[in-house]
């Protein structure tokens, strides 16, 4: 009897002290106030985009030492990764730029944003209180995607304020708005606004 009370004891305590899944997703930053002046019909389409397939997986997928990573058991994302991905860079370009008509593939068969923004991603991923990296290849497109007008690969790291979870996926979101905000909005400024003057030339 006193064995089984003990086990019972252990089954209880095992129970109370189970480990809570915590969700997490992907946010767009507020973006700094600028002047901008872009033609009032630019729109702009965000994709396609191609994520690392490692981290298509509800764990948030992090870098131990090595080639070792580690997929977090309890640390997931609410919805699905790409999804969050791409929503969150059509709202931070349509902050940046100062555009309503901001849209995310696939886009309706009658509406076909003029540029479209299409995102090789390389890295998008770090250490739990290090360094966190996004690695991209974009691609800004004109004439509803039949030129090429710009191309490059950024690569930005920024290291973690914390060393959990929350404070990995904010230093996600500070990768975002970086690249958003400061190293493709020049680029994609400059050559709409060169295209729409040759256009009136």
């Amino acid at each position: 009897m006193k064995l089984l009370t003990i086990l019972m004891i252990c089954l209880l305590a095992a129970c109370s002290t189970k480990i809570s899944t915590r969700y997490y997703s992907l946010h767009a930053l507020p973006a700094p106030s600028m002047t901008i002046s872009l033609p009032a019909d630019t729109t702009l389409g965000i994709g396609p985009v191609k994520l690392p397939s490692m981290l298509n997986r509800k764990g948030i997928v992090t870098h131990k030492i090595g080639s070792a990573v580690q997929v977090a058991s309890h640390d997931v994302w609410a919805g699905r990764l790409k999804e969050d991905f791409t929503r969150v860079i059509a709202e931070l370009m349509a902050q940046s730029l100062d555009i309503n008509d901001v849209v995310t593939e696939p886009w309706n068969t009658r509406f076909r944003p003029l540029y479209q923004l299409q995102l090789d991603v390389q890295h998008f991923s770090g250490q739990l209180g290090g360094g966190v990296r996004f690695k991209v290849y974009w691609v800004l497109s004109g004439n509803y995607g039949k030129d090429k007008l710009v191309s490059r690969t950024d690569d930005i790291t920024l290291q973690t304020e914390g060393d959990g979870y929350q404070a990995y996926v904010s230093t996600l979101n500070a990768l975002l708005a970086a690249f958003s905000n400061k190293t493709v909005r020049i680029d994609i400024i400059n050559e709409i606004n060169k295209r729409s003057e040759n256009k009136l030339n």
